[in-house]
């Protein structure tokens, strides 16, 4: 059973904050956590973040990460099943906003949703304000050790024609092995998404990017007849 919410219930601070508790102190019992940033990227507006998903715990981890180095309280597209009454609503209040990935046009309204809470809410997503980082996993599901394909569809709907370039950074994740073993987490620089972009191929470049970050091989090919991106930093 899901929860019937008709419109997102919005982000709140005390589901944010244990859920970067976790992250910064949980995790620390099971990881050495080592984050490596390259620049600084902007504290305020639209900010898509593009990460590999290579287990449930890149959540907590990606989370602690971002609002430590990133200064950023972001939201995250989140697949459908954490909608359950089970998980008591934590997941949307942590500001995940739902895809059904076998149903995409269920979600219609959740991805509009998305869109606005990235360009136009505030960090509630309640009300007015000048957008938020949102978090985006194109592979749509774990890929331990190696890359999943990229999904444009999500991203394509979620970004839509930016009126101006839409700033994006990618994370990826290593993990390493034994005890305690140490997790690196390295967010990339900042790029730049414009309207005259073609999305499946900006996509692509920055699944080739993540994986880089990731110390992994992308092995998919690029989308066929398709404009190359002009680098933007």
């Amino acid at each position: 059973m899901f929860f019937n919410y008709t419109e997102h219930p919005g982000k709140t601070s005390r589901a944010s904050a244990m859920l970067a508790f976790i992250g910064t102190k949980l995790m620390k019992l099971f990881y050495n956590i080592r984050i490596e940033l390259p620049e600084a990227v902007p504290e305020n507006g639209p900010l898509l973040i593009i990460s590999k998903h290579s287990t449930e715990r890149d959540i907590p981890l990606g989370y602690a990460a971002m609002q430590d180095h990133l200064g950023r309280k972001g939201w995250c597209i989140m697949k459908s099943s954490l909608a359950r009454r089970r998980y008591m609503g934590f997941f949307w209040k942590i500001g995940g906003i739902p895809l059904d990935r076998a149903r995409p046009e269920k979600s219609k309204d959740y991805l509009v949703y998305a869109r606005k809470v990235l360009y136009e809410l505030d960090w509630t997503g309640k009300h007015p304000g000048d957008g938020n980082a949102m978090v985006l996993f194109p592979e749509e599901t774990t890929y331990w050790k190696k890359m999943g394909e990229g999904q444009s569809a999500g991203f394509r709907f979620i970004t839509g024609k930016p009126v101006k370039p839409l700033k994006v950074i990618c994370v990826g994740f290593q993990y390493g092995s034994g005890f305690r073993p140490e997790v690196l987490i390295k967010f990339g620089p900042v790029r730049e998404y414009s309207r005259s972009d073609d999305p499946a191929i900006f996509l692509h470049e920055r699944m080739e990017e993540i994986a880089e970050l990731s110390g992994l091989d992308y092995p998919y090919p690029a989308p066929a007849g398709r404009r190359k991106t002009v680098e933007s930093v």
